[in-house]
């Protein structure tokens, strides 16, 4: 599911405010199946204002709460209800590569920019929250919620000092790091894009999105480097998982489905038996007798 997307075209569900390019929301989770798979083609700053979720990438887990904010890069991820779950109210900020950019020039002389450490590849980094921070984000909820008018550059203001106070704490400077490669107009590699994000359901364009690349760029850097085509690739590297997965024999074939990328166990079934000339669940038998 594109979560930018769902969430721009229902305004009645996630209450929102624009302004250049930062797309505010505000809402109460209305989530109810136990995992969902959601890609975000934008950088999103996120606060829990209550409640929690569970948030996967790959093989690294983290905790959305209020405890600290999250920053959410462009990747497909896992979002899971907590065995506690008691709702999830948040507040998320979509900022744009352009914008960011714009923004950190125009701080960066007011920015200790030394001893940096080198920029996290993790797709979700927390970072901490004082009491400046926390009422900066807090503030802008009433202005969500009862659709009031406010001045563009006095919102636009208020943003920017939310912004900048993040970026100037001093448990922040991983933050900071990744701001400042993205106004380098830093690309990751594509063989980095396509092995954080293969085992997900998405479209090629998508890929390109993460990668921040247009999609004729993005073709093309791919065969490039994999002397194949994105299609034929995804497909072999998600049997490969799954043929992993279904060794372990821990899981069903439904769920394997799932983790691996493919639509669903229909389709996943049909291109298994192509590759191997059995069906998933002959495949998974076979294994476990011997």
């Amino acid at each position: 599911m594109d979560l930018y997307e769902a969430q721009i075209s229902n305004p009645d569900l996630f209450q929102q405010f624009s302004l250049k390019d930062t797309l505010f929301l505000h809402y109460s989770c209305p989530q109810r199946e136990k995992v969902l798979q959601l890609y975000s083609k934008y950088i999103q700053f996120n606060f829990t204002l209550s409640g929690k979720r569970i948030l996967k990438q790959g093989s690294d887990r983290w905790v959305a709460n209020p405890d600290n904010g999250l920053i959410i890069k462009k990747c497909a991820f896992m979002q899971e209800l907590p065995d506690d779950y008691e709702g999830w109210d948040v507040l998320i900020f979509y900022l744009r590569d352009n914008y960011l950019r714009s923004l950190f020039e125009e701080f960066r002389p007011h920015l200790s920019l030394t001893d940096l450490p080198e920029p996290n590849k993790i797709m979700f980094e927390p970072f901490a929250i004082d009491e400046h921070i926390r009422n900066g984000y807090q503030s802008f909820i009433p202005y969500i919620l009862e659709n009031k008018t406010l001045p563009d550059n006095v919102f636009e203001n208020k943003f920017k000092e939310l912004l900048f106070n993040i970026l100037s704490h001093p448990q922040n400077k991983h933050i900071l790091a990744y701001i400042q490669r993205i106004t380098e107009h830093y690309q990751a590699a594509i063989w980095e894009v396509m092995e954080a994000n293969y085992m997900y359901d998405l479209k090629i364009q998508d890929f390109a999105n993460i990668a921040n690349r247009s999609l004729s760029t993005f073709k093309r850097e791919f065969k490039k480097h994999y002397k194949t085509s994105p299609g034929k690739w995804l497909t072999d590297r998600r049997l490969k998982r799954a043929e992993s997965m279904l060794r372990s024999g821990n899981k069903s074939i439904s769920e394997v489905a799932f983790d691996c990328g493919f639509k669903n166990s229909s389709h996943f079934s049909r291109v298994f038996r192509e590759k191997f000339s059995l069906s998933p669940s002959q495949y998974q038998k076979n294994w476990t007798n011997k």
